[in-house]
């Protein structure tokens, strides 16, 4: 068997007699140690029935290595013929997640929002499962939590009408850093296209959506440790 790799595209011609170009979405993380990911497969493998030759679906077993806990994981795809080539779309990833470990957010974060916490982390978990319809809709939840808990945490005054107001509203009226408020809207706007049935965004999806929010997360928490260092050099000990 011979494979090749580019970006997220294998090649794999087993037996040297069946050339399959099979186009893939590499994951960002490492199941076993949560730290981003972006390596070529090492090998893959499909189950060599005559499935290739109609519109059914075909298994794709594709081994990974991260460099960073050095270790190997696998996924699979559900593989479909698309004009001359092949597209495969995640079906489960081993180890399994529950297995894997948590994204560890700062004390800042989980202190701010313990449930966007709890949802990512959940998200994240099916994710790796493979429920790729389920996951992008936990990452918007999550989103509106962190928001919500961030524009409460800014003026506490108006709690109530950030709870009962929608997510869009909520980011234009009372997120006041516009480096946030970008990245907040760009985010929902991902998120809804997790949710509804036509999606607006043909070229983003919920790994775009999750890239939002996990640099949404980064300034968040500059904001954060900022006030806390104001407040530090205000009230001296």
């Amino acid at each position: 068997m011979r494979i090749t790799t580019c970006a997220n595209s294998i090649t794999i011609q087993p037996y040297k007699t069946l050339k399959l170009n099979v186009d893939i979405e590499i994951p960002n993380q490492c199941p076993r140690c949560s730290v981003a990911y972006a390596e070529p497969p090492l090998a893959a493998y499909y189950h060599d029935t005559d499935t290739y030759d109609t519109n059914e679906q075909m298994p794709l077993f594709v081994l990974f290595f991260c460099p960073h806990c050095e270790s190997c994981f696998m996924v699979e795809y559900s593989v479909s013929e698309f004009q001359d080539d092949y597209e495969g779309d995640i079906t489960c990833i081993h180890p399994s997640p529950d297995s894997c470990s948590s994204i560890k957010f700062s004390d800042h974060i989980t202190a701010l929002s313990p449930q966007f916490v709890d949802i990512y982390n959940q998200s994240q978990k099916a994710e790796f499962a493979g429920l790729n319809e389920l996951c992008g809709m936990g990452y918007r939840k999550a989103l509106e939590f962190l928001v919500k808990d961030f524009a409460a945490y800014i003026h506490p005054d108006k709690i109530s009408e950030i709870e009962a107001s929608f997510l869009g509203n909520c980011i234009s009226t009372y997120i006041d850093n516009e480096k946030i408020k970008t990245l907040a809207t760009a985010s929902a706007w991902l998120g809804n296209d997790e949710t509804h049935y036509i999606r607006k965004h043909q070229d983003y999806n919920s790994q775009d959506l999750k890239r939002f929010i996990n640099t949404l997360v980064a300034f968040i928490e500059y904001e954060l440790n900022y006030k806390e260092a104001t407040d530090f050099l205000s009230n001296p000990r």
